[in-house]
């Protein structure tokens, strides 16, 4: 997700389980579950509004990279044609980097019908017209082996500087508010990180921690239950976006 904000994209849409999209704008699930990419391509379609997509797969290495090179690639020459996809040194084409026609992906998608559960993905952007973009195979490399999973959380950790796995994330409440000498039952980390994900996307991405520490000031000053108050900054980052669409 953070691949896909740091190339360009204003909304990004999850097609997997409700608790792969915590920081998705939507989180939905292809239909029959595990269809196949091309079926999940397909469900993801239905929450797009842009006329292009940028598809990008959960199983990348080094998806910033990724995202990035096929952004750059998508100039006024990519425009004449349905998209940009990227293709490896060895010449195979990685159809899940790339960003196509979002009304191509639709018509080729919905003439398939039934027929689209577990059909390869190159049975409909095989049909597009498409630049291919050159990438090295390590950067277009993905995660299939638990070796290219350590990889990949290696090269995050060295590019991030820490890495913190969502599962962490209750032990992290509970060791910070034991240091602050406050009442981890207090915090529902799905209501804080909602408002991180809303404010991010609405109005800055630097605004989300701000916001996130002026929210905890508005519940530690009584104004209101934490719910209550992370709605109201919700909807007043949506109304930012409304007056502000120079800064969407």
């Amino acid at each position: 997700m953070a691949a896909a904000r740091g190339a360009g994209a204003r909304r990004v849409v999850v097609v997997g389980p409700d608790s792969s999209g915590t920081l998705a704008d939507e989180v939905v699930r292809e239909e029959p579950e595990f269809a196949g990419p091309l079926a999940a391509i397909a469900a993801g379609l239905g929450e797009v509004r842009s006329g292009w997509t940028m598809v990008l797969a959960c199983d990348l290495q080094h998806p910033v990279q990724l995202a990035s090179a096929v952004a750059s690639g998508f100039t006024q020459e990519a425009l004449a044609g349905d998209g940009v996809v990227l293709q490896d040194a060895d010449g195979r084409t990685q159809w899940l980097a790339g960003i196509y026609s979002s009304q191509r992906l639709r018509q080729l998608c919905t003439s398939l019908g039934a027929d689209i559960i577990n059909a390869p993905v190159r049975r409909v952007l095989g049909e597009l017209k498409l630049e291919r973009l050159p990438v090295d195979n390590e950067t277009s490399s993905d995660i299939d082996t638990p070796q290219a999973l350590a990889s990949a959380r290696l090269s995050e950790r060295k590019n991030m500087g820490q890495y913190l796995p969502p599962e962490a994330l209750e032990a992290w409440l509970e060791a910070a508010s034991e240091t602050l000498e406050l009442d981890p039952e207090q915090v529902d980390i799905k209501v804080v990180l909602d408002v991180a994900k809303h404010v991010a996307h609405e109005v800055a991405r630097p605004a989300a921690p701000l916001s996130t520490f002026l929210l905890g000031l508005a519940v530690g000053s009584g104004n209101g239950e934490l719910a209550e108050q992370a709605a109201v900054l919700i909807e007043r980052a949506h109304r930012w976006a409304d007056e502000h669409p120079e800064e969407a």
